[in-house]
């Protein structure tokens, strides 16, 4: 999952990219499709949030709900804020302090203009989005906590899901068609950056995590029948995303914003998380696209800024050849750069947030050497000791959680 991480984020990058007009068609298509890496995201933060925090969300304590909050902004927050300052002192800063402090806060997913939205540093929208999301994942635990055990009726919370935002795309079609992105009631600010309606790639990511756990308890063991699934489960999602990407009339419907990529997305994780020796899953586990991964959300971050510090847009002009080298290499600068915000930024940061504001288990009170018959008349002191052991493995089961979300 974290190799897929990268791909969601250069395909982000892509749809920010100029497409040089003498690529082929599908390709320019692809390119421009590339939006859809955010959905992929919403998707993949439901299902490793959920897979790593849905049993201890389900009887929620004041301590367990602030150090799953903490967690949560310790792995977003300060990298986010850290780039946010630089682009806006560096590039940006003559926009006034009000609109610095929407970004600071990450509500400007919320504000109805697209130039506060996508002000200072476009990419950031979506982190006011994950923001919304984190906050609601303990009411969704609860509303699917009944049934997390049920496939049967999580398979139908997965396709009412899908179905609910094909509605809503068909309806802002019938009622909204046309309208351009800067208009408050665009089907762009409701389908594709509005927190609210982000709920149902969240909730489908959750849903298909919880459907993974019964599929591991109860999928079909025959080699023969998993010979089959593996490569349905994890390379068709892969080619139906590029063949909806490469569609011609895809920008004609207003599901190209959100709703057409849920599926693929939800057989794709479920497919990798099932069959992870598979071809695919063995090719997102090499060392460097998993080190590509660790880096993408630092190279979401800063692939625009850098983007516009070179003056991409102007490379159109070049031949094909010119355009496709400077491509390349201004990919491989964002990851440079990304893993220096990586490491010497992003990972101490977030190691400083966890250990400073999360609450933490009390220490077992130093026991003096007792002998066997004195331990005898005392058993609660056993218990004690087996509970804070358990404690202490919780606590560092749930930090290698967190360092691989």
């Amino acid at each position: 999952m974290t190799g897929l991480r990268w791909f969601a984020a250069l395909a982000v990058f892509f749809h920010h990219s100029a497409a040089h007009e003498s690529l082929p068609d599908p390709v320019r298509r692809i390119m421009g499709a590339g939006s859809n890496g955010v959905t992929f995201f919403f998707l993949l933060s439901g299902f490793v949030i959920a897979l790593n925090y849905f049993d201890g969300a389900t009887r929620p304590t004041p301590r367990s709900t602030w150090n799953y909050l903490i967690g949560r902004l310790a792995r977003v927050y300060p990298l986010y804020l850290l780039v946010l300052v630089v682009v806006w002192l560096a590039v940006d800063h003559h926009s006034n302090v009000s609109r610095f402090l929407i970004q600071a806060l990450a509500l400007q997913s919320w504000h109805p203009s697209l130039v506060v939205t996508y002000g200072i540093n476009a990419p950031g929208w979506s982190i006011g989005v994950e923001f919304f999301l984190y906050a609601c994942f303990p009411l969704l635990v609860l509303a699917l906590r009944p049934i997390a055990n049920n496939a049967r009726a999580l398979l139908a919370v997965a396709a009412a899901t899908i179905v609910a935002a094909f509605v809503l795309a068909a309806l802002f079609q019938h009622f909204r068609n046309g309208l351009p992105a800067t208009n408050p009631f665009s089907a762009h600010r409701w389908l594709y950056r509005t927190p609210a309606t982000r709920l149902g790639d969240f909730t489908l990511g959750m849903v298909t995590a919880l459907l993974l756990r019964q599929a591991k308890l109860s999928w079909p063991a025959s080699a023969s029948w998993n010979r089959v699934l593996s490569p349905s489960l994890t390379w068709l999602p892969v080619v139906a995303t590029l063949l909806l990407m490469a569609w011609p009339d895809r920008t004609r419907y207003y599901a190209s914003y959100d709703a057409l990529w849920m599926l693929p997305g939800a057989l794709l994780f479920f497919g990798l998380g099932q069959y992870p020796r598979s071809a695919l899953s063995r090719l997102l586990s090499t060392r460097f696209i998993v080190f590509l991964g660790e880096v993408s959300f630092a190279f979401y971050l800063v692939h625009r800024p850098l983007m516009q510090l070179v003056g991409e847009a102007a490379w159109m002009n070049d031949d094909l050849l010119t355009y496709v080298a400077k491509l390349t290499l201004l990919v491989a600068a964002i990851i440079a750069a990304a893993a220096a915000c990586h490491f010497l930024w992003e990972r101490p940061a977030q190691r400083l947030v966890n250990r400073y504001l999360k609450i933490r288990t009390p220490a077992a009170p130093t026991a003096t050497p007792a002998s066997a018959s004195e331990v005898g008349d005392r058993p609660q002191d056993l218990r004690v000791e087996v509970a804070v052991d358990a404690a202490e493995e919780g606590k560092v089961l749930t930090r290698v959680a967190e360092e691989r979300t």
